[in-house]
């Protein structure tokens, strides 16, 4: 199997030549200007994988060197690369950092899939790495995976473990779907300045405690939780080390009981709701009318963005099916407005194209009519992430008899994610900025469990974002998806097994212990309000 067949997503261009580089227990790392952080963590993972000492120095000594270098001048891009193997040792470069990043996570897959799990009786012998060059860059800037903390909560380290895997496919985007009917997730502040009179440190001290509750499942209920604007630091400090950009969601004006429940105020009664553990969605507003409102979500965005480095804030605006369209345009394009106001660009589900945005917004289209987002491309300069339901969305069942997942959008495996265009329906390469893979958690309760739905249907999304299309081999593919399965296993990565796919490991059974006798077959309808809209 040559080396183009060793790297997921497919390089641009992967040229192997003769000859071999022999690792040995002298392998050592050499930092350039620039690539410090990269070449050090690269070398911990070697240490921590071989057993080696794997010093990092300024300048070549005796020895195997693997040589880390920032080339202003390289092409294509941040996230481009070049890796070369030759005799004189392994040479990565890049731009920036981020693309010294991406070269580093396609050199590990050259090396044994058993350094993933750490060394645990004597160091590695001599490891021999055939001569290759490989020239890469993305097809998308941004390829991301979205995690539904709402409606079933993760703990830090989990989400720890999840930037991990993915970054090894080099997504890098993590959109965190905050606050949901059933719960509130991020601690906020409140502000001494606060006209409102609204107490937001409410919204988690109630919120947290909300979950969709799967008993009539037979999944039992999702955890509670939330994240101290420390943990949501912590955190993105961890995703920034890792060339992940994190893009929280506070969806408005629908999904919102949670805030209904823990202020009062927001309700034009002034009484608050009930908190909700359904998985219904579509049946909650917030007011046009109520002077609070616009205030309300203005400082909600005002701490997020203060809280997030990154580009964007995602805004939702998605399934506001009790909401009147006069009402719906009316708030959507004030809330877009707050969200431009923090310096951050405004990000939002496709239904909110129907409002006026601000120029460069992004669309995340899922569902429905696409011709509102196509009006904002052309006449607004909006820019599309694509993620469609049928071949984006990861909570979708493999086939029927499975224990969790949806299927409003489509079942299916692999071959589902990797089959479709970006480019699609009257977009142009230019307006695509990439795509996202939405994972909701109405049916999941673990990691493990999330892991289980997300790969190996990620993997082959990732290669339809970063590799060219012309690139694309489903068959290619193929072969090289089942030669991952020995080092998902060594990451601890609980994936699926396609029968389709010849695996060279088997993975750990998530659902081991559980009774699956219990599980019920979940409403058709479960997670979705049958399609994008607002009421007349």
């Amino acid at each position: 199997m040559s080396s183009q067949h060793l790297i997921t997503p497919a390089p641009r261009s992967t040229v192997a030549a003769d000859g071999t580089l022999i690792l040995t227990p002298a392998t050592h790392v050499v930092a350039g200007p620039g690539a410090e952080a990269v070449a050090g963590a690269f070398a911990g993972w070697l240490r921590a994988g071989t057993g080696w000492g794997v010093p990092v120095l300024t300048a070549p000594a005796d020895g195997p060197a693997v040589t880390f270098g920032i080339d202003s001048a390289h092409p294509d891009g941040a996230e481009a690369y070049t890796l070369t193997v030759d005799d004189d040792g392994v040479r990565l470069t890049a731009s920036q950092a981020a693309g010294l990043f991406h070269a580093a996570s396609s050199l590990r897959q050259l090396l044994p899939a058993a350094w993933e799990e750490g060394y645990t009786a004597t160091p590695a012998g001599e490891i021999p790495l055939g001569h290759v060059e490989v020239q890469d860059a993305p097809r998308f800037a941004y390829r991301g995976i979205m995690l539904d903390v709402a409606r079933s909560y993760y703990p830090l380290d989990e989400i720890r473990r999840l930037i991990d895997v993915m970054t090894r496919f080099k997504y890098n985007v993590l959109h965190l779907h905050l606050a949901d009917d059933q719960s509130w997730r991020i601690e906020l502040d409140t502000p001494e300045d606060n006209p409102t009179g609204i107490d937001f440190t409410e919204l988690a001290r109630i919120g947290k405690d909300g979950a969709v509750n799967r008993e009539g499942w037979g999944l039992g209920p999702g955890r509670t939780g939330y994240y101290t604007k420390d943990d949501y630091r912590l955190l993105v400090a961890y995703a920034t080390e890792r060339f992940v950009t994190v893009v929280p969601e506070f969806d408005v004006p629908g999904h919102v009981n949670s805030a209904l429940a823990a202020v009062a105020q927001l309700n034009p009664d002034g009484v608050a709701t009930s908190p909700t553990a359904t998985g219904e969605v579509g049946f909650s507003t917030l007011y046009n009318d109520n002077p609070l409102t616009r205030p309300f979500v203005a400082e909600v965005f005002r701490q997020l963005a203060e809280l997030t480095p990154g580009p964007y804030l995602h805004m939702g605006g998605d399934e506001a099916l009790v909401t009147t369209k006069e009402d719906f345009v009316a708030m959507v394009t004030d809330f877009a407005a707050s969200v431009a106001a923090t310096g951050k660009t405004v990000m939002g589900w496709n239904e909110y194209a129907q409002a006026e945005l601000p120029a460069g917004a992004v669309i995340q289209y899922w569902d429905g009519d696409l011709e509102p987002t196509l009006r904002q491309v052309r006449e607004n300069a909006a820019r599309v992430v694509m993620s469609p339901g049928k071949g984006s969305y990861l909570d979708q069942k493999y086939v029927e008899s499975d224990p969790i997942g949806l299927k409003w959008a489509a079942m299916g495996d692999w071959d589902l994610y990797y089959g479709w265009d970006p480019v699609r329906d009257g977009l142009e390469e230019r307006q695509v900025l990439g795509v996202e893979a939405p994972l909701w958690s109405e049916t999941i309760r673990s990691l493990d469990e999330a892991h289980w739905l997300i790969y190996p249907r990620a993997i082959a999304l990732a290669e339809t974002a970063w590799s060219a299309a012309e690139a694309r081999d489903a068959t290619e593919f193929a072969s090289r998806l089942g030669g991952l399965g020995e080092r998902l296993v060594a990451l601890g990565v609980t994936f699926r097994p396609s029968p389709d796919i010849e695996w060279n490991a088997t993975p750990r059974d998530p659902f081991e212990g559980v009774d699956l006798s219990a599980v019920t077959a979940l409403p058709e309808n479960a997670g979705v309000a049958g399609g994008a809209g607002v009421t007349e």
